[in-house]
């Protein structure tokens, strides 16, 4: 063999050892970096997870179960799954969605606390149905008056706490967790300038809560709020019976009544405001920041009744007196009657 025919062999040989390790290298490139979601998806993972139980939430959206299986095991994800909540999406690779689960690099959710918040039980319920916690964990937190106490509440206290409004957190958030976020939101609205309002009206940031709830119950239209809390407020000043509604509602329990009557009146309860005084031991549901914000710039009035408006439009007459306030009673009864007996006519012409 010539001299240069050995050269030749003994460089086809190079070429030869080092293509095949860069061949490798570039097949297992290709594997981690290989967009593999078939479509867009969720997948929650739970902390008993194994791996085999993550594959077979897995296949169904994989493209290629086989390369992300290979790229999970070189990763070593078999013993280091980590609980969570990931959005899986159609650029996904392998690496990427392997990572995400190794190191917990969860996608967070957008919790929506938003409507009448009107009990902890109701709040935890709808905590559960979106969070790895179920309601009975909430509830536990929720009900721990020695925890609650190191957030500056308790448990009659707690929906104060909960600013209805949307929050980003990991579905793998404690309830906890929960608690001390809202905590922080709590005294990131209480600023300075509504703090000193607060004490302006003689009012400590828990009775403004317990009054804003009230407020709450009794309209949806945040312009009237000033003047709703006024009512209240003017009462509580006078030394009167609140004889709020939505607190006897709240007293009951039934939040299905419509149209408080006097058998609802005589129920035994301190959240009954038409048989104590002064204000309940705690917010009826979650008050809203308008609420709030309502009650500390409640409108300097003399009025001291308000009643439903004739128009049925959500708004209410306010009254300084019981004189006014009948005569606007009054008008809603009478208002009310007359639309009742259209309803009925328009029903019997339809039967007709």
């Amino acid at each position: 063999m010539t001299k240069k025919n050995r050269f030749a062999k003994w460089l086809a040989v190079i070429v030869i050892v080092l293509a095949v390790p860069a061949c490798i290298g570039l097949y297992r490139f290709m594997q981690k970096n290989k967009k593999n979601v078939a479509h867009k998806t969720v997948l929650y993972v739970r902390p008993d997870t194994d791996f085999s139980a993550l594959m077979d939430s897995l296949e169904k959206h994989l493209i290629d179960i086989g390369s992300f299986i290979k790229v999970a095991n070189r990763e070593q994800l078999p013993s280091h799954i980590h609980p969570g909540r990931y959005v899986l999406d159609s650029l996904a690779t392998n690496i990427q969605t392997v990572r995400n689960i190794k190191y917990g690099y969860q996608t967070p959710l957008m919790l929506p606390l938003s409507g009448r918040i009107r009990h902890a039980k109701n709040l935890a319920a709808k905590l559960g149905k979106r969070m790895m916690a179920d309601s009975a964990a909430f509830m536990e937190a929720f009900t721990d008056n020695q925890y609650l106490q190191t957030l500056g509440t308790d448990t009659a206290n707690v929906l104060s706490l909960v600013i209805p409004d949307s929050y980003e957190f990991y579905w793998t958030a404690t309830p906890k967790d929960f608690l001390e976020r809202m905590k922080k939101e709590y005294d990131k609205f209480w600023t300075e300038e509504r703090l000193q309002k607060a004490k302006n009206i003689g009012l400590s940031p828990k009775d403004v809560s317990i009054l804003a709830s009230i407020v709450y119950g009794e309209s949806n239209y945040v312009p009237e709020y000033p003047n709703i809390a006024s009512v209240y407020y003017n009462r509580l000043k006078k030394g009167w019976k609140l004889c709020a509604d939505p607190t006897v509602i709240y007293a009951t329990g039934d939040f299905t009544i419509t149209r408080v009557l006097k058998r609802h009146l005589e129920t035994d309860s301190p959240y009954n405001t038409y048989k104590v005084y002064g204000l309940p031991p705690g917010p009826i549901m979650a008050p809203t920041k308008d609420c709030l914000d309502g009650v500390l710039n409640l409108a300097r009035t003399d009025y001291m009744f308000f009643c439903a408006s004739p128009k049925f439009n959500g708004t209410h007459r306010f009254a300084r007196n019981e004189r006014e306030h009948f005569a606007n009673a009054r008008d809603y009864r009478r208002a009310l009657d007359s639309l009742t007996r259209a309803r009925a006519q328009a029903a019997r012409q339809k039967a007709e």
